[in-house]
């Protein structure tokens, strides 16, 4: 018969066992933890715009809808200003656990790496765990302008002696961009660029006849509503919800097309055990049929793609739009 082990022996046999498995646990790459583990709190996913525009209520719909999926909280917090990089910069030097996300948009990784000269982060170093969903731009004018048509605003564009005014939300954003790939590819001389700091500014302007028109997607329901009219879409194909407004391609302007888009992305070095199971998340709500419907209210397209395929998607929109930023010779720094 084995002798048995003091009581004094085994306490401290005890300790030093529960110390090694701590080192052990330490020691394992966070990624073997997080597959069974992860998340175990709350997930903050940092919008970095306003309150209560399209990043924040996509934001929330997917918060909402992870939640129910991994049983954990995911509440959104608003870190806006300097067209999304403050809450970029928060995300990227964030801790690589997978509890703070971002909510990336085109400025964050297709505009601004080419915009901004100083940038304190890589806008093609975070880990991209999947789309939201992808939106687009309406060539808009207001219900009572003389304007019925592309044709008719291209031609008063050439014929102003002034130029026309357009509407933006900054320098370098994709109102703007697109309006001067649309003003050059019109073959128009002149247009005069207003930027507004959002579209609720915009909108009240372009409504009242302070400016001809904006190439805009926030505003579309001030189109269903009957205060704006939809001219055109600046996307490959008809939108869904608008098939009675052709695209630009079609009335003979294939380069002036935009798809605006929402990621998800974690900082930098974020265990791919993370990014995969947040991803896959991402795709079944994106998979979601009703979840479909409420992107399309809300003037957005699901698209449920895998990492690599959403990281490809925003470098061909960087490789796309960096040539034009730089041709226009826009720097925000």
């Amino acid at each position: 018969m084995m002798p048995s082990t003091p009581p004094a022996r085994s306490s401290r046999l005890a300790r030093l066992a529960r110390a090694a498995c701590a080192a052990c646990l330490a020691a394992l790459p966070l990624a073997a933890l997080a597959q069974g583990d992860y998340p175990a709190r709350a997930v903050r996913i940092v919008v970095p715009f306003p309150p209560g525009g399209l990043a924040d209520s996509l934001a929330r719909l997917f918060g909402r809808e992870l939640q129910e999926r991994l049983g954990q909280p995911f509440p959104v917090e608003s870190r806006p200003g300097a067209a999304t990089n403050i809450g970029a910069a928060h995300v990227a030097q964030s801790a690589p656990d997978g509890y703070t996300l971002l909510v990336t948009t085109i400025a964050t990784n297709a505009l601004n790496k080419w915009s901004y000269r100083n940038l304190s982060f890589d806008p093609h170093g975070f880990a991209e765990i999947g789309m939201l969903g992808v939106n687009t731009l309406y060539v808009m004018v207001a219900a009572q302008s003389p304007h019925r048509s592309v044709a008719d605003l291209i031609r008063s564009a050439r014929e102003s002696t002034t130029g026309l005014a357009y509407g933006s939300y900054g320098n370098g954003g994709p109102n703007h961009l697109i309006a001067e790939v649309f003003r050059r590819a019109a073959g128009i001389g002149r247009l005069l660029h207003v930027p507004y700091k959002g579209a609720s500014d915009a909108s009240v302007d372009l409504i009242g006849g302070r400016i001809d028109f904006m190439i805009d997607g926030a505003t579309i329901n001030l189109v269903n509503s009957g205060k704006l009219r939809a001219l055109a879409v600046a996307y490959p194909r008809r939108w869904p919800t608008q098939p009675d407004v052709p695209t630009m391609a079609e009335l003979g302007y294939p380069e002036v097309t935009i798809t605006t888009y929402f990621g998800l992305a974690a900082p930098p070095n974020t265990p791919p055990a993370i990014l995969d199971r947040l991803n896959q998340a991402v795709r079944v709500i994106g998979s979601d049929a009703e979840i479909g419907r409420r992107l399309l209210g809300l003037n957005v397209m699901a698209m449920p793609v895998g990492r690599q395929e959403a990281a490809a998607f925003m470098r061909e929109q960087s490789e796309r739009w960096g040539p034009v930023l730089r041709s226009l010779n826009i720097t925000l720094d």
